[in-house]
C-alpha cells in the first residue's frame, strides 16, 4: 500500500473517531472472525454464558389491560382475555409455542425519573436522575457496567451493541446505553449497517478465498490501529479531564475493533445470516419519511440481534424502538400515536398511579393496549429467534418503557417484563406486584413526602447485576439511598 494511500485510510479512521461515529459507524468495517462453541458447550450439558437485552417501547402503557386481573395469582394467571396486551406471550399459533412459562411481569416498579416521562429513557438502565443541565444521568447504564466495567463483553468480538429505530440522536430520551458518568453512546439505525457491525467479518467455515481476504484486511487494519492508539495517546496528554473522558469513550471503540481483528475462524455451528435487504427500508429516519419502514427494521435488527447471540458476536445489546406514527398503519391507529393515543388514555384507579381519580374512559385504553401488543409482539419474535438458536435460556430480555401512564407522564407503575431464561436465576412463569409507592393513608404522596416508599428500578439492576455474577449492592442516583440501595424482592 502506498504511503498517499495509508495516509487516507488513516485520515478516514479519524474523521470517524473526530465526529463520535467509532463506536457504531465505524465498528464492523473492520473484519473479524469468531470460534463458536455454544452447540459443543450444550452437547456437554455446560452452562452457557449469560446475555443481556433491554428492548424499550414508547408511551408507557394501559394498564388496565396490563395489569393482573381479579382472578390472577402469581403463578396462574391468563394473558388471552380481550384487548390484553400480553397476548403474544401466550401465542403459540404465532410464534411456534407458549412463552408463557419464560416471563416474569412486574408491576409497580418505580423509576423515579425527575425529567419529563418522555424523557426518562435514561432512567432505565441507569437507576440515575437526569442532570438538566447536562441532559444526561449521572452515572453509566447496567449494560455497559457489566460488560465493560466487569469485562463480560471482553470475550466476544464486539462488548456491546446499542441498536434504535428511526433516531440516531443520544439525548436522554432517546438512548438506553451510556458509558461513564453518564455519557450517552450512539446507536445504529441502520439494519445494513447492524449487519456490517456484527457479521461484516465473519468468515464461513471451508471458504478459503474468503479466510485470505479477511487476512489482509485484517493486516490493514491492525496498521491503522495502531496508528491511531498512538496518535490517540500523544493527544490525551493534552486534553482536560472533561475531553479526556469523551476521547475515552471512542478508545473503548478502538478496543472493540482490535478484540474483532484478533479473532478465530467461524464454526459450523454459527450461520451467518443474509444482509438485509435495503429495498425494505428506503428510509430510515422519524419525520424524513421513515415511519413506514419501522416494523421492518424494528424486525430485522430482531432478526440479527438473535442471531448475533448465537454465534456469540456479542452478548450485550439494547433496541430502542418506536411507534408507527403514520397514516394507513397496520395496527389501524390514529397517524399521531403520541397525541390521539398516549395522550387521549383516560386511566382507572388501576392505571393512575393507584391515586383516586375516577374510573376512567375504557374506549381509550384499547387503542393503547393494541399499541403494547403490538411492542410486546416484537419481545416474543425475539424470544422464537433465540430459542431456535438455543440461547434463549441463557439469555434475559428486560423489556420496558419510559413512563406507565402517558397521558400523566408518570414514571410510576412503569411496565416491566422480563423474559428469557437467565441459567435459572430468575423463577419465570410469573407475576409479581409490588407494594404501591404511597400507603392508603397517603395516597397523593411523593418523594419527599416520609411515607414514600417508592420500588424503583434500581433494585431491579442490581437484582440483574446479582445474576450476572456483579455483586453491586447499590446502582443508580437519587436523592435517598434506600431507593437505590438491595436487590428487587421476590425474583429468585
Amino acid at each position: 500500500m502506498n504511503r498517499e494511500r495509508e495516509r487516507a485510510t488513516r485520515r478516514s479512521f479519524l474523521r470517524a473517531v473526530a465526529g463520535g461515529a467509532a463506536g457504531a459507524a465505524f465498528l464492523g468495517r473492520l473484519p473479524f472472525v469468531r470460534l463458536v462453541e455454544d452447540a459443543w458447550a450444550q452437547s456437554m450439558g455446560a452452562t452457557l454464558p449469560l446475555r443481556f437485552v433491554t428492548m424499550y417501547h414508547p408511551h408507557g402503557i394501559a394498564a388496565e389491560l396490563w395489569a393482573m386481573q381479579a382472578t390472577d395469582t402469581e403463578t396462574n394467571f391468563d394473558l388471552t382475555y380481550a384487548n390484553c396486551s400480553l397476548q403474544p406471550f401466550d401465542d403459540a399459533a404465532t410464534y411456534g409455542k407458549s412463552w408463557k412459562s419464560q416471563v416474569l411481569v412486574i408491576e409497580g416498579i418505580d423509576h423515579l425519573s425527575n425529567a419529563n416521562g418522555h424523557d426518562s429513557a435514561g432512567t432505565i438502565l441507569t437507576g440515575s436522575r437526569i442532570d438538566s443541565s447536562a441532559g444526561k444521568p449521572g452515572n453509566a447504564s447496567l449494560d455497559q457496567v457489566l460488560a465493560v466495567d466487569n469485562k463480560l463483553g471482553a470475550a466476544t468480538p464486539l462488548t456491546s451493541i446499542s441498536l434504535g429505530v428511526g433516531d440516531d440522536s443520544t439525548k436522554s430520551g432517546t438512548t438506553l446505553s451510556y458509558g461513564p458518568g453518564g455519557a450517552p453512546l450512539p446507536k445504529i439505525i441502520d439494519p445494513a449497517q447492524t449487519f456490517t457491525t456484527l457479521f461484516g467479518g465473519l468468515a464461513p467455515a471451508g471458504d478459503p478465498a474468503a479466510a485470505a481476504a479477511l487476512a489482509r484486511q485484517r493486516k490493514l487494519g491492525k496498521s491503522v490501529l495502531d496508528f491511531c492508539n498512538k496518535d490517540i495517546a500523544r493527544l490525551r496528554a493534552r486534553l482536560a479531564p472533561l475531553e479526556q473522558q469523551k476521547l475515552d469513550q471512542h478508545t473503548s471503540a478502538l478496543a472493540d475493533l482490535g478484540k474483532q481483528l484478533d479473532g478465530l475462524a467461524m464454526g459450523a455451528s454459527c450461520n451467518v445470516p443474509p444482509a438485509p435487504d435495503a429495498t425494505g427500508f428506503p428510509k430510515l429516519k422519524a419525520y424524513n419519511g421513515g415511519e413506514p419502514y419501522f416494523d421492518a427494521i424494528t424486525n430485522a435488527h430482531i432478526d440479527l440481534l438473535a442471531q448475533a447471540f448465537a454465534c456469540d458476536v456479542t452478548r450485550f445489546a439494547t433496541l430502542f424502538m418506536a411507534d408507527l406514527s403514520y397514516m394507513g398503519n397496520p395496527l389501524g391507529l390514529p397517524a399521531d400515536n403520541h397525541g390521539a393515543v398516549a395522550h387521549t388514555y383516560n386511566g382507572s384507579a388501576v392505571g393512575t398511579d393507584g391515586q383516586p381519580v375516577g374510573n376512567g374512559d375504557a374506549a381509550t385504553w384499547t387503542p393503547l393496549a393494541k399499541f403494547n401488543r403490538y411492542a410486546y409482539s416484537k419481545v416474543a419474535r425475539l424470544m422464537q429467534k433465540l430459542d431456535a438458536a438455543g440461547v434463549l435460556g441463557s439469555t434475559l430480555i428486560y423489556a420496558t418503557s419510559d413512563m406507565g401512564n402517558p397521558a400523566r407522564h408518570s414514571t410510576r407503575n412503569v411496565p416491566t417484563v422480563l423474559a428469557g431464561g437467565v441459567n435459572g436465576k430468575f423463577r419465570m412463569g410469573r407475576r409479581l406486584k409490588m407494594a404501591a409507592d404511597c400507603p392508603a393513608s397517603n395516597l397523593w404522596c411523593g418523594p419527599s413526602d416520609a411515607t414514600f416508599q417508592a420500588t424503583t428500578n434500581s433494585h431491579l439492576l442490581v437484582s440483574i447485576a446479582n445474576a450476572f455474577g456483579v455483586p453491586l449492592t447499590t446502582f443508580g442516583t437519587q436523592p435517598d439511598p434506600k431507593l437505590t440501595t438491595g436487590p428487587l424482592p421476590g425474583l429468585v
